[in-house]
């Protein structure tokens, strides 16, 4: 008899997500956009996260990072 129970730790690579998730410098979303990329100004670039839920998820909860400057 198996006492394990299935959650997310126990997934294997084959079976997780990659979500390329934006990092901006501010918490705002610009909406003036940078001509030469059609970007955000404030977008700086994306990292890739190894997620278990479907890169939709984290689209549809507007998931991004933050790269605040010290000053």
């Amino acid at each position: 008899i198996s006492t394990e129970t299935p959650n997310a730790s126990n997934q294997t690579d084959s079976e997780l997500y990659t979500f390329e998730c934006p990092i901006y410098q501010t918490p705002e979303r610009s909406r003036i956009f940078n001509t030469g990329t059609s970007l955000p100004t404030n977008f700086l670039t994306s990292v890739y996260l190894s997620t278990a839920k479907p890169p939709s998820h984290w689209i549809t909860m507007q998931v991004a990072l933050l790269c605040e400057k010290n000053e």
